[in-house]
């Protein structure tokens, strides 16, 4: 099948490009991406028409309409079988140009990486649903959000395939626990209210200045006020909380993170719900254990716990519990749970797994009739 995707957020997410180095073995791929984050690969076409940021607001608005312009035109030249999205950058936008330009391919489909975005306004609900049901298929990474679309969207189940998330590869694995006598724990990716840091910073603050010494957390990652206005710095100082926590406020670039993973010893994942979680999937790339909220997708995608530590979301107290059990591991249940990781990352977890569903699906869909196919 000759394939069109579309992703905004390269190279900041890499999802599509390490998805991609296993689908070009299996379709005719072409990648429709923002200005400057083609990645030249034998078996993918790039086109880079997206608008790449960094202008003042007029010009902003002028450079994303012309991307767009640039999209419909390729749609309508192409030839495409499938037009596959992976992401917005304004949905309000995008939506109707896809769903303007489906004469044009025989088939849409969408990654439902979140059902609606963090940040979601009233309007943005109707909006997604009447996506939704013009999709002739919608992907989605695990069992809890088809169940989720399936309830609360009324989506049949025959319009919507699991794909697993794969592990990242694009950085070199840490898979090796370095001697240190502090356990190091680690919070990484964008602060977010759902994610939960004040509910760890709770959870240190109830460890008694004995249980602390040996235990250090680093919370590291983007922070943009509008999204979370806590000065977590600020809080974690007012909790008496400097000695054990350090807050690293900003992009963490690719090249740093093997050395930021390898200063690790568990990721910790406190969030108060989440659809899918690519820093999990990237705490099991280093073969980390985690520490998560028993969530329904954390519950399914540490397959029960058997990657980590489960505890009840959302309670301080059994977080402390966690965390103290964690820090008396012995090397023995260290090594057995990263065994568990590997053997995940190199299964369900693993891109050409991933690659291989996707392929299947959209397989499925040529052998459908056009006619009344997104009823």
């Amino acid at each position: 099948m000759k394939l069109l995707m579309t992703e905004h957020f390269l190279p900041e997410s890499t999802y599509t490009l390490e998805l991609g180095k296993e689908l070009k073995n299996l379709s005719e791929l072409t990648c429709f991406c923002r200005k400057g984050a083609a990645v030249p690969m034998d078996g993918i076409r790039w086109v880079d028409g997206f608008y790449g940021g960094g202008k003042n607001m007029f010009h902003a608005a002028a450079s994303y309409l012309a991307g767009l312009c640039r999209l419909a035109r390729e749609i309508r030249r192409g030839g495409y079988d499938i037009v596959h999205v992976q992401s917005f950058k304004s949905a309000a936008w995008e939506m109707p140009l896809y769903l303007r330009a489906g004469r044009h391919y025989r088939f849409l489909v969408h990654t439902v990486h979140n059902l609606l975005p963090h940040e979601a306004v009233k309007a943005d609900r109707k909006r997604y649903l009447r996506f939704y049901k013009a999709c002739d298929l919608l992907i989605v990474h695990n069992e809890h959000c088809k169940r989720l679309l399936e309830e609360e969207y009324g989506i049949r189940p025959g319009k919507i395939c699991v794909v697993p998330h794969g592990a990242y590869t694009l950085s070199e694995s840490v898979c090796e626990r370095t001697p240190s006598d502090t356990v190091r724990f680690l919070q990484f990716g964008i602060f977010r209210r759902y994610k939960g840091i004040d509910i760890l910073f709770r959870a240190l603050s109830l460890l008694s200045e004995e249980q602390k010494k040996g235990l250090h957390v680093t919370v590291a990652g983007a922070w943009f006020p509008r999204l979370d206005p806590v000065d977590y710095e600020a809080l974690a100082e007012s909790m008496g909380l400097s000695g054990v926590v350090t807050v690293r406020r900003g992009h963490i670039p690719d090249q740093e993170l093997d050395s930021l993973f390898a200063e690790t010893d568990f990721c910790l994942f406190p969030y108060r719900h989440i659809y899918g979680s690519g820093a999990l999937l990237m705490a099991y790339s280093y073969q980390k254990p985690v520490i998560a909220s028993d969530i329904p997708v954390f519950v399914e995608e540490t397959q029960g716990g058997k990657t980590g530590i489960l505890f009840a979301g959302g309670d301080p107290q059994a977080l402390k519990d966690a965390i103290l059990l964690a820090a008396g591991w012995t090397d023995e249940a260290y090594a057995l749970c990263q065994k568990r990781i590997e053997e995940l990352t190199k299964g369900k977890y693993s891109w050409r797994n991933s690659a291989n569903a996707l392929a299947n699906a959209y397989g499925a869909l040529g052998k459908k009739q056009v006619s009344g196919r997104r009823s």
